[in-house]
């Protein structure tokens, strides 16, 4: 039996799926946010959870009918089949571009994080009708936009090349025109 193919979610920026030789746009839907969500946690998250997070307005039994559908639909999307279902919890282990970037930090490695991150997580992923989707989403974006400025302005403090440094602090100044330590670091460079 051939190895099952190698999921990859890129999900800084506009979030995509490489599988299989192919890389495809997640679905800016409910059935993206729940990939996402799972890929993001690489845990077993309870069904209640999932279900209070993307439909918090609706009763338990709506909301848990809701997410049952979700999980039936997305067996039709290849790249969906490592979702594993256990019970009442759910969990979708697949590399990531943000898992690479949390690693690469811990690591020290932090070139390696810098470039990961391309944009903001889930980019176009916002929801205002679930104020638990949005509330955690920006936990993370801000989450992983501070440890980008940090790790940008501690290699900006060692020794690198002045183009390397240019480019980095402009990028520090695209994320926030008005942080002084990236505007101090981009005129000194």
């Amino acid at each position: 039996m051939p190895p099952a193919p190698t999921i990859r979610l890129n999900l800084f920026g506009s979030p995509t799926i490489e599988f299989a030789g192919a890389s495809v746009a997640l679905p800016v839907e409910r059935r993206g946010q729940l990939i996402a969500l799972l890929a993001l946690k690489r845990a077993w998250i309870p069904r209640a959870e999932l279900a209070t997070t993307f439909w918090p307005d609706q009763s338990t039994k709506l909301a848990n009918a809701n997410l049952r559908k979700i999980v039936f639909r997305l067996q039709a999307l290849p790249y969906a089949s490592g979702i594993e279902v256990e019970g009442a919890a759910l969990r979708f282990v697949a590399d990531t571009d943000v898992a690479d970037f949390d690693s690469a930090l811990r690591e020290g490695r932090l070139f390696d994080a810098l470039a990961l991150r391309r944009g903001e997580l889930l980019a176009g992923f916002d929801n205002d009708a679930s104020e638990a989707w949005t509330s955690w989403l920006h936990f993370e974006r801000d989450r992983l936009r501070t440890a980008w400025r940090t790790a940008a302005l501690q290699r900006l403090s060692a020794e690198v090349e002045p183009d390397e440094a240019i480019e980095l602090s402009a990028r520090l100044l695209d994320a926030d025109p008005l942080d002084e330590a990236a505007l101090r670091a981009h005129m000194q460079w």
